[in-house]
């Protein structure tokens, strides 16, 4: 296992390198002119009637001096040191403003990791043992809606919903769990469940179909003659036979949650990395958003590794060679 791991880490550096390149080259590609994003307030008529001695400034400034390769260069050399750059739009280092902002994220993601496996095993798991009846059609249908639903548009049905019959709206900041345990429950609650919808749905789909499958085998029949209770034949010989290609979607939703949480945090007004990568796609701060797509691209390598490493726990035939 240790060598496949050291194997994957391995093909994650070109990975990682064409994210960077890609990012950044379609960055530059953007309509619009990013110093006058940046001074655009103050001087509304243009470049051309700035002074060349402190256009010059803003550029190198900005880093913003050079061909793109080199700008490129010059920023791959300081990821490579720990130095993602200084924000355009706050000055502020970027890998700190994003720290500042990780952990809403990173308990956004979590817990619609959490609802999306649950919900979507749950589902799948109880449409196959009652397959025909009206609890499987009730499970495929609930998992096509997920399915069908965009993030943002369920979004803002439940605001809708929570403020006319609750009358409560996304509150402004955020709870930590250890202070304010209830408040950060309520906070984040809603905004999992919509980020883990979609995901849900497509896990049901799976388990379902996955569980049927494994239900047909002889070992399964084999389990039910030798007089085990149906509730350990399905958790202890098929939902474990069942499991593998679900992890393995789970692994590839990581992507779909991550790029969620950009549009749901912004939906129910969480200070997360989400809502940071918005504000510098507008303000066009392009070094900011380069170390979040840059960091988003790690965060989804390291978990599908993990993924991939889970396989044999849950399926020990499974060998690393």
């Amino acid at each position: 296992m240790g060598l496949y791991a050291l194997r994957r880490l391995m093909l994650a550096i070109p990975t990682l390198f064409l994210v960077a390149l890609f990012s950044f080259i379609l960055m530059r590609l953007t309509p619009g002119d990013v110093i006058l994003a940046q001074i655009g307030a103050s001087n509304p008529q243009g470049i051309g009637n700035i002074d060349p001695v402190r256009l010059a400034e803003i550029k190198r400034s900005l880093g913003l001096y050079g061909t793109v390769p080199e700008q490129f260069a010059r920023w791959l050399f300081g990821v490579l040191r720990g130095d993602f750059g200084e924000s355009w739009l706050t000055g502020h280092h970027t890998l700190a403003d994003f720290t500042d902002r990780m952990f809403p994220t990173l308990e956004l993601g979590v817990l619609a990791t959490a609802f999306s496996v649950m919900l979507g095993v749950t589902v799948g798991t109880l449409s196959s043992l009652y397959r025909g009846a009206w609890v499987d059609q009730v499970g495929r249908g609930l998992s096509i809606l997920a399915l069908s639903t965009p993030n943002f548009f369920l979004g803002v049905l439940v605001i809708i919903g929570m403020s006319r019959a609750f009358h409560v709206t996304p509150p402004t900041g955020v709870s930590t769990p250890w202070n304010d345990p209830i408040g950060n429950i309520g906070q984040f609650l809603a905004p999992a469940l919509v980020l883990a919808a979609a995901s849900a749905g497509t896990t049901a789909r799976l388990t379902r179909t996955s569980m049927l499958e494994v239900l047909r085998q002889d070992y399964i029949r084999t389990a039910h003659s030798k007089g085990l209770a149906t509730r350990v034949v399905i958790v202890r010989h098929a939902m474990r036979n069942a499991l593998l290609p679900v992890v393995t979607v789970v692994g590839a939703q990581l992507t779909l949650i991550i790029a969620g949480s950009v549009v749901v945090e912004q939906i129910f007004n969480i200070r997360g990395v989400g809502q940071l990568t918005i504000s510098a796609l507008f303000n066009r701060d392009y070094v900011q958003l380069q170390t979040n797509v840059f960091l988003f691209a790690i965060a989804i390598v390291t978990g599908n590794l993990l993924v991939d490493l889970s396989y044999g726990w849950i399926d020990p035939r499974v060998r690393y060679s």
